[in-house]
């Protein structure tokens, strides 16, 4: 009896390990005519997002903003909470410039 509480304790504990927004790691570009690229990667606590317009060799506007795991589908801002990156059907909609646009992962 004894042995399967512990095994029980130490799924529940493996269940609870999990890493809230390791979905949205990675590079998502848009398709307009004004092409933007989110970068996000995993940072001590939280994500980092580096939104760049334009291509890699000539960005302009580019914006980097620190963001925590809400939930597996949404990051938000940890500087002001408001909502930053939500996570649907493999898109991810940014909510960190003025409009919402909605990016495909690259990788």
């Amino acid at each position: 009896m004894k042995k399967i509480l512990i095994a029980m304790m130490a799924c529940v504990a493996l269940a609870g390990c999990k890493d809230e927004g390791g979905d949205f790691v990675g590079v998502w570009k848009t398709n307009d005519k004004m092409a933007e690229t989110i970068t996000v990667t995993k940072v001590d606590g939280g994500y980092r997002a580096i939104s760049k317009l334009g291509n890699e060799d000539m960005s302009f506007m580019d914006m980097e903003v620190k963001l925590v795991a809400e939930s597996d589908t949404l990051l938000i801002r940890e500087a002001d909470k408001k909502k930053g990156l939500e996570l649907a059907d493999g898109k991810v909609t940014s909510h960190l410039r003025n409009a919402s646009k909605t990016f495909t992962k690259v990788n």
